[in-house]
């Protein structure tokens, strides 16, 4: 497994990243290792958490991260929402902070050269395990079509400099702004935006898992995340100053996507989209049994 450095997060060291002032765990603890997303989309939430006191940040893609958590290789993670339920024993889900939409996402997108009910092939981002579940409760639920799935690297195409894409593909991430080229399928799908429009609810595509081993430091976990999520609420326009150049977004678009596309507070509506999830994906047999998630409830309301 390719681990990135947590300076991905920002093109700044961990020492120059802004101070927080949520409390650092016990140095009488060993380091909390914690695994996060290489994705602009991260930063309201992680930005700031690799410059805390006995916080080890690798970045992984969200697929990996579900591999190195039930490795134990890390014991706090930024992940896919689906990937809490495939784990055994499954992680405790910590309901202070989450990456989610209520509307358009702009970078969770199903783009194709054929209409999208004559789609016959889906071509899958390997990054995330919650998109390719999404885009398949979608396509099955509002257009009635179950196309096979291929599993597809796009950042190795992209690597490798192919003009032509697939005739239909599924991408997430930064990629979707920064170097997919959207004239080269005629029909759009923005996957947040067809799951609100059917459900009504916001789509949870990402949230704070921590192993069952670590529960006893949950509390003060829990603390930290909502702090720090509090804190990045208001640095929106540095993050951006930041942040935007660095992944290839031009400013304006990552200061709307920050903004507006996305949401980071774990609410009652959040957690209420994140159950319908949950449901479908059993209703539809993309998780095994009649898994629930497992939440950490806090003592205190943060």
């Amino acid at each position: 497994m390719t681990v990135l450095s947590a300076s991905n997060l920002a093109p700044t060291t961990a020492s120059a990243l802004p101070e927080t002032d949520a409390p650092a765990p016990s140095s009488a603890r060993a380091s909390l290792r914690v695994g996060l997303v290489p994705y602009l989309n991260a930063w309201p939430v992680a930005w700031g958490l690799d410059g805390l006191r006995d916080w080890d940040a690798q970045c992984m893609v969200p697929s990996a991260l579900a591999q190195a958590l039930a490795a134990g290789d890390i014991d706090l993670a930024l992940g896919s929402s689906i990937d809490a339920l495939g784990m055994d024993p499954q992680p405790l889900v910590l309901p202070v902070s989450c990456i989610a939409s209520n509307g358009p996402t702009r970078t969770v997108k199903l783009a194709s050269r054929v209409k999208t009910g004559d789609i016959t092939q889906l071509h899958c981002d390997t990054d995330s395990h919650t998109s390719v579940a999404l885009a398949r409760i979608v396509l099955r639920e509002q257009w009635g079509i179950d196309p096979e799935l291929v599993p597809f690297d796009a950042k190795a195409h992209i690597a490798t400099g192919h003009e032509t894409w697939p005739e239909a593909v599924l991408l997430i991430g930064d990629k979707v702004v920064t170097h997919a080229p959207a004239t080269q399928w005629q029909h759009h799908i923005d996957l947040g935006e067809a799951w609100t429009q059917w459900t009504g609810l916001p789509f949870v595509f990402a949230l704070w898992m921590l192993r069952e081993a670590c529960a006893d430091r949950a509390e003060s976990i829990c603390a930290v995340l909502d702090r720090q999520r509090r804190a990045n609420a208001m640095r929106f326009d540095a993050m951006v100053a930041h942040g935007a150049a660095a992944h290839g977004w031009p400013a304006d678009i990552a200061r709307e996507y920050l903004s507006c596309n996305l949401q980071y507070e774990f609410s009652d509506a959040q957690q209420r989209g994140l159950q319908l999830f949950v449901d479908t994906c059993v209703e539809h047999g993309l998780v095994q049994g009649n898994r629930t998630l497992q939440y950490f409830r806090p003592a205190g309301v943060y």
